[in-house]
């Protein structure tokens, strides 16, 4: 029975992870199949008497193979009909059009993302400075509500949104205007503000952080950023978990952000200081409540209850003898009743006694483990590691026999049926992956027969060898560092959590802010010792954390510490699946499966096409950032923007993008202007190994009128500004056209109608501005895309490179008539993502196939076509669209 439960509910687990990979959710006559198919095995069991009949007269093989194909058949339909049930009942609510940034007044009370109040948080963060602060939000009703028949626009638009989460950004501007409002919010705090919305949304590249994909996966149905906040409105409900995060404010510590995040799971004050030591070192899983935390805590708490109830048994057994010995009155006996607790009586009277010993050991493990969790925020990992010491503790009270595999398996189906958006997470496989490649391990490897010590540091070097594909699929990165790093930092979190956390919770207990009467400094009471004594035990224990920290660091500081590995999810999963295979028992065809599994690592390492040139244009948001390759060689044409000193695009997508695609060297950098949405990631640039020997372009250098640049066997042709420019704005941004001789790209910056009419007025500019590709010019602005100019280019396809509903409503309506007028395809960032455009070597066999000579594929309909990926029209494009 158990086996069956086991292959049914690893089907169920197949079918609802194959969500991930579904180009669209089924449609409605589909999911009707699918219920059919489900409910299949229960139409069966009631015609089971002409089943059976019709199984008899089949052989015994054939009639077992019949029930387990329909055992997984119905597994796999009742997983995949799950997730479809969530993702339709997700984007059954979508947020109005003509709510999208339009100022609208809300009230919300803050889920995550808030800071921690403290006495001197002002002397932490300036006051003066622009911090960011991204607050997860969920909507919630005005009070007191008024009447449904005589509501005002406010009154609808919280009931519009009340109940649906959202992720609004803040500064610190927002809150110091007002004096009476600390710099930011806190977890728990109700208020009301005015805020700009736009739906659920990102940009998308092959390579960086999914944004979208996250959101969707914490229910996020919008976002925006808080313009006016009322700081009357202000209702602050702070939590215990919060309340022990403000007690470390008050203690003389050096590792204060370290501890938020270690005993009560809050990181928002990390810095990029911080996150770069977790991801070199790769301890990043130890600094946040996750599993491996809530195993240490169930550890304990089982070895202290357990340790209780022996002590019990045998102060009670002391107690008789006393008694006896003293000869003292029954009536004395009679107080120590309750010491009446004996295992040795528990296994001679009644196995009675030995099930509740049972019952209350496992009993105080659930209870101080679900108190943890509930700590820790209820974070995802936390609640799946709670489902599967749960699970196990049902089992063992049922005595029900079972195996780990059993248990993980009901552990994953249960995390899919309460979290059914968790597959698209990161964390989910990492979770899971832990979990049974210890188990596969410890079971592989017979590890209970050795020595402990030697036991230990095996399991974590290995595990630290087969989580590394999965760090490199989530992450692009490998930690080197981390399998030495691990074996140091986890015996010493694990030392160091649970005493830090009793201690944190009696400080917390008996500080004045949370009970003020109890606690008074100048009357030396008992209280007030146990809080200096207490406080006094966290300061040696946050000694040891600064040791623990400087070793880390000194582990980090080496340049094999952490490597970037930028290749293929689909290689990286076969590389695990190798070494699972590696060290798995002998089989038949062994040897076989690895031959086939090592040839997609050999496909990694075959080199690029050289004669072949490719144009990756990167969904940069509102921002420009085009990469030219060819072979092993790269030309960058503008780098994104920056915010607050972090260039994300150049840093995070083009980049790795670079390293993905095996370039070696980047040889040609042009910044068409200096603006921040095209110019923010030069430093970046600067500073990578790529472009130590690149030549760089701009306006103001380099960059002229009749300049011809070659390039592996390309040309470059630089058509404004003219020589001796001095100015580096969008009317002089640099004009350069890219060609093989055959198909060529036209790359104009930001110019507006002004240098447009100047470069038609030049020499031979019909022939140098026709181009095949256009890249159209300010973004799709107005005062750009003039007829004339689309007339000389006569490109076959164009490309804007803009923002989803960006504040300017790039492109605008009228220049994409312009462009449908002329009968000219267009592309937008923002709608299909990430696009490359491939130029073929032996262009006169493609211009065969092919009229255009180039193929155009996009990130959101070629690349990577997810139902949970959706692409979104610009909102103003369809109410023109909806207008006429």
């Amino acid at each position: 029975m158990v086996n069956r439960i086991t292959i049914w509910l690893i089907s169920f687990c197949l079918g609802a992870l194959s969500a991930v990979f579904w180009p669209r959710l089924p449609s409605k006559i589909e999911l009707t199949i699918l219920c059919t198919l489900c409910l299949l095995p229960i139409l069966l069991s009631l015609y089971s008497k002409h089943i059976n009949n019709t199984l008899d007269t089949l052989k015994g093989k054939a009639g077992k193979g019949v029930c387990f194909c329909g055992l997984v058949l119905s597994g796999c339909v009742a997983g995949a009909l799950v997730e479809a049930s969530v993702g339709y009942l997700h984007y059954a609510w979508q947020l109005p059009n003509d709510k999208i940034q339009k100022e609208i007044t809300i009230r919300a009370r803050v889920l995550k993302g808030g800071c921690v109040p403290s006495d001197n948080i002002l002397s932490e963060h300036d006051s003066t400075c622009d911090k960011s602060y991204k607050y997860l939000v969920k909507f919630i009703a005005f009070e007191p509500k008024v009447s449904p028949y005589n509501r005002t626009e406010t009154e609808s638009n919280a009931e519009l949104l009340m109940g649906k989460k959202g992720l609004l950004t803040s500064s610190t501007y927002t809150f110091v205007k007002n004096a009476d409002v600390e710099h930011c919010l806190h977890n728990g705090d109700e208020f009301t503000a005015v805020v700009k919305l736009k739906p659920r949304y990102s940009t998308q590249n092959p390579v960086g952080f999914n944004k979208q994909m996250q959101l969707l996966v914490d229910n996020v149905h919008v976002t925006g950023y808080i313009k006016t906040l009322h700081s009357a409105s202000v209702t602050h409900k702070h939590s215990f978990r919060l309340r022990m995060a403000a007690v470390l404010h008050t203690i003389d510590i050096q590792n204060r952000i370290w501890w938020q995040a270690l005993l009560v799971g809050i990181r928002v004050n990390f810095d990029k200081p911080h996150w770069q030591l977790l991801q070199v070192t790769g301890t990043g899983h130890l600094f946040s409540i996750s599993g491996m935390h809530l195993g240490v805590v169930a550890a304990y708490t089982l070895l202290l209850s357990a340790g209780f109830l022996l002590i019990a048994s045998y102060t009670k057994r002391v107690v008789k003898a006393l008694i006896s010995m003293l000869r003292l009155p029954h009536w004395f006996a009679a107080l120590h009743l309750p010491l009446q607790f004996s295992l040795q009586e528990a296994h001679t009277l009644t196995p009675v006694f030995a099930i509740k010993y049972r019952i209350m050991i496992i009993g105080a493990v659930w209870v101080v483990c679900g108190f943890y969790a509930a700590l820790s925020g209820l974070a995802l990992p936390v609640v799946r590691a709670f489902v599967l010491l749960t699970i196990a503790s049902v089992f063992s009270l049922l005595f029900i026999a079972y195996r780990p595999i059993h248990i993980a398996t009901a552990m994953v189906a249960m995390s899919i049926v309460l979290f059914p958006l968790s597959i698209l997470s990161a964390s989910f496989y990492l979770s899971v992956c832990a979990v049974f490649y210890i188990w596969f391990l410890t079971t592989r490897f017979r590890t209970e027969n050795g020595s402990r010590f030697k036991t230990l540091l095996l399991l974590q070097l290995l595990l630290g060898v087969f989580m590394a594909p999965l760090t490199i699929i989530f992450f692009n990165s490998l930690s080197v560092a981390g399998l030495i790093a691990n074996i140091i930092a986890v015996p010493v979190i694990t030392l160091l959590l649970p005493p830090a956390l009793i201690i944190l919770l009696i400080l917390t207990l008996v500080h004045p802010l949370v009970y003020p009467s109890k606690v008074d400094a100048t009357d030396g009471g008992a209280v007030d010792n146990i809080y200096q004594m207490a406080e006094s035990l966290f300061i040696y224990l946050d000694s040891a954390l600064s040791w623990l920290l400087s070793v880390l660091r000194y582990i980090a500081h080496y340049d094999w510490a952490a490597i970037n590995i930028h290749i293929d999810s689909k290689v990286a999963a076969c590389l695990l699946v190798c070494m699972m295979v590696i060290i798995a028992p002998p089989w038949r065809y062994k040897r076989h499966a690895l031959f086939v599994l090592t040839i997609p690592l050999l496909a990694f390492y075959i080199p690029s096409n050289p004669d072949q040139w490719k144009v990756h244009v990167l969904d940069a948001g509102q921002a420009s950032a085009i990469v030219v390759i060819k072979g092993e060689r790269a030309m960058v044409i503008d780098s994104g923007a920056s915010y607050r000193n972090l260039a994300y695009t150049a840093s995070s997508v083009l980049l790795p993008l670079l390293k993905r695609e095996g370039v070696e060297a980047i040889d040609i950098i042009v910044h068409t202007h200096k603006d921040n949405d095209h110019a923010g990631g030069k430093a970046a640039l600067a500073s990578s190994p790529l472009a130590q020997n690149a030549m760089w372009f701009s306006p103001t250098k380099n960059c002229e009128l009749g300049r011809v640049e070659q390039w592996e066997g390309l040309a470059i042709h630089f058509l404004w500004p003219k020589a001796g420019n001095t100015i580096n704005n969008n009317d002089h941004s640099c004009v350069l056209k890219i060609t093989d001789g055959q198909r060529s790209v036209l790359l104009p910056g930001d110019i507006e109608r002004t240098t447009e009419y100047a470069i038609l007025a030049l020499p031979n500019s019909k022939t140098n501005l026709k181009a095949d590709v256009l890249i159209a010019p300010h973004h799709g602005s107005n005062t750009s895309s003039t007829d004339v100019f689309l007339k000389y280019v006569a490109p076959k396809a164009a490309i804007f490179t803009q923002g989803f509903e960006n504040r300017w409503q790039f492109p605008a309506k009228a220049v994409t008539l312009r462009y449908e007028a002329l009968n000219i395809p267009y592309y937008m960032t923002s709608f299909h993502g990430y696009l490359t455009i491939s130029f073929p070597a032996d262009s006169h066999t493609y211009f065969n196939q092919n009229t255009t000579g180039f193929t155009v594929h996009s990130q959101r309909f070629d690349l990577n076509k997810r139902w949970y990926l959706d692409a979104r029209y610009p909102t103003h494009l369809l109410l023109s669209l909806e207008s006429h």
